[in-house]
């Protein structure tokens, strides 16, 4: 499986020039002929608070033109969406004109007020979807700081965990400790991928980054916008439970 990380500079309340860069890179991913793409978390809005219920409203048209754009290619990222006057950030999952899994981000950072301005998600939805024989695990930004979504998601069967976020540079050793640990600890690839430069008053870490199930960095954006693609070798998740059997002895906690 070929898979794509795309790293941003998102531009709060920006959507006009957030979505054509994101359609560009979602389009590169494309060419080089990537399975899946991952963006950032909210990667057409960035987090205006204020603005959420007018930038909601901008989101509609916009999967719909992610639908347009998604044959023979999964394209991953969150967004904002209104429902029941309710404000949300969902992440999909969308593949050949059709939204083959959504997911809620649950644990909202009340640090920056996230927890007022969005409602949360089910603590106990699923976070796994399957495609192409392989099962992904999805988790949303301050959900990297809860191994318990991790953990849920590799027992679930997850080989691959998807990530996106906003996370700012104050707390960038946080970003790269915790996405690896959260990938050795599970023994599956991790796609973590964060924006870049300034979103709002915000200055992101970048460092977008995919590990495999041993730990090891195989990518990292750094603070550049731009893809990277890689070819997931399955072997290797096979191989590192078989010598290093710590997820199946995780399961006596499960039983």
């Amino acid at each position: 499986m070929r898979v794509s990380i795309a790293q941003m500079e998102i531009v709060s309340g920006d959507v006009d020039n957030n979505y054509k860069l994101g359609m560009y890179l979602i389009q590169k991913a494309k060419n080089q002929h990537s399975d899946l793409v991952l963006l950032p978390e909210v990667w057409t809005t960035g987090f205006a608070f204020k603005k959420l219920g007018d930038l909601s409203k901008t989101t509609p048209e916009i999967l719909n033109d992610i639908k347009k754009i998604s044959y023979g290619i999964v394209v991953c990222g969150t967004y904002v969406v209104k429902r029941n006057n309710k404000i949300y950030n969902i992440f999909y999952a969308i593949y050949n004109g059709k939204v083959i899994f959504e997911y809620t981000k649950s644990m909202l950072f009340s640090v920056t007020g996230e927890d007022k301005y969005f409602d949360a998600g089910s603590i106990n939805q699923k976070n796994t979807f399957d495609f192409n024989n392989t099962r992904f695990g999805v988790s949303i930004c301050y959900e990297l700081r809860f191994p318990e979504f991790f953990r849920k998601s590799a027992i679930d069967g997850a080989t691959i965990h998807l990530h996106p976020a906003i996370w700012p540079i104050n707390r960038i050793e946080h970003w790269k400790t915790l996405t690896r640990a959260r990938s050795i600890e599970n023994q599956f690839y991790l796609l973590a991928v964060n924006g870049c430069k300034m979103s709002g008053k915000w200055r992101l870490s970048g460092n977008s980054t995919i590990y495999d199930p041993w730990g090891e960095v195989l990518v990292n954006l750094q603070n550049a916008v731009g893809i990277s693609t890689i070819d997931i070798d399955t072997n290797l998740i096979e191989n590192t439970r078989k010598n290093l059997p710590s997820l199946e002895d995780s399961h006596i906690f499960y039983r």
